[in-house]
């Protein structure tokens, strides 16, 4: 055998096992990036956030999470060993980022003041068969006095064909950007046609507001993700 080739062989086995290397290091990873607790004053209720994203370099299939609150003395208030995606087991592709809550209700918590909140996410290969879709958000924001207080998502159908089930997912942070609110909302029975435009309104509660105005928190920018299933 020629030296050129032995030479070629050992190149393309070399960058053979590099590029087989390059894929086993290729994984996603679910980070939580920013979280927050409230209980609301004199109540046994409250509210649980988080904003997850993959900062990883491959897809990942978010699974169930879980939440451990503290008092300000560390000692343990409430737990939830299935805090979730929506819809759940959403797969991130690297950079995407969703974001979950969980309502907060024990007797334990009245009176309480949160110390630290912990929380983990697991990874699942099983992942949800949804396609995120652009929208655009705003708020409308009256004050706690209304009942008209709203974050609007307005998406368009560029589809083809009619499409049904939207899940949709929407975040407040603070003028600091720290992380004050989220809700999400699924409209499994309204068909939106090719082409055409809808926005959907999504109440904030005024408890919530309430809370906002009392503690001082200047809301700032509003963020929402949209998701349809794929047929």
């Amino acid at each position: 055998m020629k030296i050129k080739n032995v030479k070629r062989m050992i190149c393309s086995t070399v960058l053979g096992m590099a590029m087989m290397s390059c894929a086993a290091l290729a994984a996603g990873e679910v980070s939580v990036t920013d979280k927050t607790a409230f209980i609301f004053p004199g109540d046994d209720s409250g509210y649980f956030y988080a904003k997850i994203e993959n900062t990883g370099d491959a897809p990942v299939g978010v699974d169930s999470g879980q939440m451990v609150l503290f008092s300000d003395n560390d000692s343990i208030l409430e737990t939830s060993s299935y805090v979730t995606t929506y819809p759940n087991r959403l797969v991130l592709d690297p950079g995407e980022y969703t974001y979950v809550s969980e309502f907060l209700w024990n007797s334990t918590l009245k009176n309480q003041t949160i110390g630290d909140v912990k929380f983990t996410v697991g990874e699942t290969d099983r992942g949800n068969d949804v396609r995120q879709i652009p929208c655009e958000a705003s708020l409308d924001l009256k004050g706690s006095d209304s009942f008209d207080n709203y974050v609007n998502v307005t998406i368009t159908n560029e589809e083809s064909e009619i499409r049904y089930s939207y899940y949709m997912v929407v975040a407040l942070t603070d003028t600091a950007g720290n992380l004050i609110y989220v809700d999400k909302q699924a409209y499994e029975h309204v068909g939106l046609h090719p082409g055409c435009t809808v926005t959907f309104g999504l109440y904030i509660d005024n408890k919530i507001v309430e809370y906002f105005e009392t503690n001082g928190i200047e809301v700032g920018p509003v963020d929402a993700l949209v998701y349809y299933k794929e047929d």
